[in-house]
């Protein structure tokens, strides 16, 4: 009893022994496949963000390249900067087969070595973009430091002061004029344009005055106060300019807000007439539903019209929003009245919702851009850079096919939103 008592000892151990074995291997392949599974994430993942920041250091340059060629043309003159301006067109392609390629990155994410092969290829087009720039930028920096220009540099810059200060009354009178019209956040980044053009222009001025002839200071020392001055002075023009554009934005806001409330009436009616005429009471009911909302906007667009001929009363507005309102509207009275409207409707109609869409779109890349500014990642300015693309290609859709190009106008406006919640969160 006793040797078959140990015998099936024996055996259980043995058993348990093989388990313990067994669930060992189990568990070490589950991890080695586990790890197999997860490399190739990591390895694309690793990719991305190397891509991504090729990009982003691309676009930043590019941004600063263009900046630099208006402040060398202002200083010097258009004739000086052309090598810049065609490095500028140079560097400007490499950076749309940046985004073209990170574009494909972002759509086929399993292609392994080929994606490989495309981030490679971002960071060569990236390298080459900031050599090309640095070489003109550093010639221009070279410029600049000649002791032999300051004469005539100062001369220029008190002559563009001067012009500065004349636009700046100007410009300050047209904002505003501008906030008696429309709400502040209507103005964007013009609100306080003026203020900030006044106390970069005193503080250029004070530079002007400080590297004036008879200064005690180096010569060196004296072409560097120079140089800041000139880009007090730039950033001054710069403020100035966006109160101009700010006001011509607008103004092409309020037509198309004035243009899309027309066509709101004409499909209020429209729908009223298809109610009656509705196959079923899901479909009356959707089209009175419509027609409720087109109301709302209506009155909405209707008080910010108001404000916009002068009448007392009226709170000041931002025709952007009341665009972004009434053009939902209609999106909405359209969905509702599809199945109603013939094939000429609908591209009449398409035609009409465009200029709308257009401006709004147009808008908010602006402030896409604004938002990304020097911060931006590259999935937000992958975004804006996919707004662009579309808004341009809707340009060229809208005499042949006028509901694509509203459809590419569209999502043009997405695109830029994304850009503009990327870039701010």
């Amino acid at each position: 009893m006793e040797l078959i008592g140990g015998a099936i000892s024996a055996i259980i151990a043995a058993g348990g022994t093989l388990l313990v074995v067994t669930a060992a291997v189990l568990i070490g392949g589950i991890v080695v496949v586990a790890r197999r599974r997860t490399r190739p994430a990591q390895v694309e993942a690793g990719i991305r963000r190397r891509a991504g920041s090729a990009l982003v250091r691309a676009d930043d340059r590019l941004a600063e390249g263009e900046a630099d060629v208006e402040f060398a043309v202002a200083q010097f003159g258009e004739r000086a900067a052309q090598d810049y301006r065609a490095a500028l067109r140079r560097a400007q392609t490499d950076r749309d087969e940046i985004f073209r390629l990170h574009r494909m990155i972002d759509d086929d994410p399993g292609a392994g070595l080929a994606n490989r092969e495309r981030a490679d290829r971002i960071v060569m087009l990236a390298d080459r973009i900031e050599r090309l720039l640095d070489e003109q930028a550093g010639a221009f920096r070279q410029r600049r430091s000649l002791e032999s220009t300051a004469p005539e540099r100062l001369d220029r810059l008190r002559t563009r002061i001067a012009e500065a200060r004349d636009r700046l009354a100007t410009a300050t009178t047209q904002r505003d004029a501008l906030l008696e019209q429309h709400a502040r956040t209507a103005l964007g980044p013009a609100v306080d344009a003026p203020e900030r053009a006044a106390r970069a222009l005193d503080r250029a001025e004070g530079q002007a005055a400080d590297a004036a002839p008879g200064s005690t200071a180096p010569a060196s020392s004296v072409m560097a106060t120079i140089a800041e001055a000139e880009r007090l002075l730039f950033s001054a023009e710069e403020a100035l300019e966006q109160v101009d554009a700010t006001a011509a934005r607008l103004a092409d806001a309020v037509a198309a807000l004035d243009a899309l409330r027309a066509d709101a009436r004409a499909a209020r009616t429209e729908a009223l007439a298809a109610v009656d005429a509705a196959p079923d009471g899901d479909t009356g009911a959707a089209i009175t539903a419509a027609i409720a909302e087109l109301d709302a906007a209506l009155a909405s667009a209707g008080a910010a019209a108001g404000r916009d001929a002068g009448r007392a009363g009226d709170a000041p507005t931002d025709p952007l929003e009341q665009l972004d309102e009434l053009r939902q509207a209609m999106d909405a009275v359209e969905l509702a009245l599809a199945s109603s409207r013939t094939q000429a409707q609908r591209l009449a109609h398409a035609r009409e919702a465009y200029h709308a869409a257009r401006v709004q779109t147009e808008a908010q890349v602006l402030a896409a851009r604004d938002a990304i500014g020097q911060r931006g990642s590259a999935g937000a300015r992958a975004r804006l850079e996919e707004a662009v693309d579309e808004l341009r290609a809707s340009r060229s859709l809208l005499d042949t096919d006028p509901v694509g190009a509203l459809d590419a106008v569209r999502r043009a406006l997405t695109h830029a939103r994304d850009a503009e919640v990327l870039a701010r969160y």
